[in-house]
């Protein structure tokens, strides 16, 4: 055997040699990665639960501030969500409230309000993006925005939704105690007419707002709540003065509970607040005799949002939270306490039975509902006419 041939053969058992090697060591496969790292797989299929619960943001605990200040309306968080949040992530959110956005807007165009996160409505947010007192959003810090029913983004005050994510949705309309009407009220005569007025001797509330209360007037009137001719606001102004004798209060904030108490039996309020009323939230009492109805005239819808004020301090933290309240279980949690209709497509089956009674006994609308609803607008013109309307009439 030549050299060669020898040489040949050492080769040929080397190969053997080495193949039968790697088979008992797992064939072919690629060395591992090294120590202490895990390869990459292919995701797994996200479960209900993960997806529920799961928050893609990996925060940075260093870049947390101690304290977060909210600056929201009216029982309209859960409490407990508070307390959740701070002891998953060691943030105390110190929460103030206000009625209406024409008493939140002062406070956040003085400058060095204080506050973190506001709640504006939709056309608040036009306002506020205008004026320059939001600050854009960091989509990266918020992965829970995919949870967000795609036909409430991108709305018309905020195209793209850089400066806000929608929190909460609802309508305005009437609530009423079926017990004090053989007649169940089905139109806004029931709180226009004098004659019916009359009937509830006083125990009637109307919401404390320059744009949604002559909103009810217009659409009696069958006029466009948006309208800026001074003829039919003018009409609209008689109107509520008309009625303003037999308003027990201008309330924005405790007709839920006046409600519940049967202190009042007839509301011009919003869908979520008859909704508190009926089941009952915190220690306040239940009332199942309240019926939410939108009139057929129609009624205001309206979406809330979480924005963050342009000269926070604490802007990552803020986004945390925002990203934390966007998340399916909390979401649904929040929804269960202020039984306000969701953003969060993720959340439908996680709410509670009670919940869903409520949304499906008026307060969540129709589709042919949703036709007869109108949106706020706003512009320079409306704001001067709409303020001068309502001071005009709750001064006198």
């Amino acid at each position: 055997m030549t050299l060669k041939e020898v040489q040949a053969l050492k080769n040929w058992l080397l190969v053997t040699l080495l193949i039968t090697l790697l088979a008992a060591c797992g064939g072919t496969r690629p060395p591992g990665p090294p120590h202490g790292e895990t390869e990459e797989e292919a995701p797994a299929e996200t479960t209900g639960e993960q997806a529920a619960t799961g928050d893609s943001l990996a925060v940075d605990p260093a870049l947390l501030s101690d304290e977060l200040y909210f600056f929201n309306w009216s029982d309209y968080i859960d409490p407990q969500i508070l307390e959740d949040f701070e002891a998953e992530y060691g943030v105390r959110v110190v929460q103030d409230l206000y009625d209406s956005n024409e008493a939140m807007l002062p406070k956040i165009r003085a400058g060095n309000s204080g506050y973190d996160i506001v709640v504006p409505s939709d056309y608040a947010v036009e306002v506020m993006i205008l004026e320059g007192l939001l600050a854009p959003l960091d989509k990266v810090l918020l992965p829970n925005m995919q949870y967000l029913n795609e036909d409430l983004l991108n709305m018309y005050y905020d195209p793209e939704n850089t400066y806000s994510v929608p929190y909460f949705w609802g309508t305005t309309g009437i609530a009423y105690n079926s017990k004090f009407f053989e007649t169940p009220p089905t139109t806004l005569a029931a709180i226009f007419e004098p004659e019916n007025l009359e009937a509830i001797d006083g125990r009637f509330t109307v919401l404390d707002d320059p744009r949604e209360t002559p909103a009810t007037a217009l659409l009696y009137l069958g006029e466009d709540i948006n309208t800026t001719n001074e003829d039919v606001l003018q009409q609209a102004e008689a109107l509520l003065t008309q009625q303003k004798p037999y308003v027990s209060a201008y309330d924005s904030a405790n007709q839920g509970l006046k409600l519940a108490t049967e202190e009042i039996m007839l509301a011009h309020t919003y869908s979520g607040s008859a909704g508190q009323a009926i089941v009952g939230i915190d220690d306040e009492p239940a009332n199942p005799n309240l019926v939410y109805i939108i009139p057929e005239e129609g009624g205001v819808i309206w979406q809330d949002n979480l924005a963050i004020v342009a000269d926070s301090p604490n802007k990552y933290t803020a986004h945390v939270f925002i990203n934390y309240l966007m998340r399916p279980d909390v979401a649904a949690r929040n929804t269960d306490y202020v039984l306000y209709l969701t953003p969060n497509t993720a959340v439908r089956d996680l709410l509670a039975e009670a919940t869903i009674a409520v949304f499906e006994a008026g307060v969540e609308p129709t589709e042919e509902q949703m036709q007869r609803l109108q949106w706020i607008e706003r512009n320079e013109q409306t704001d001067t006419l709409y303020t001068d309307l309502w001071t005009r009439v709750i001064s006198q």
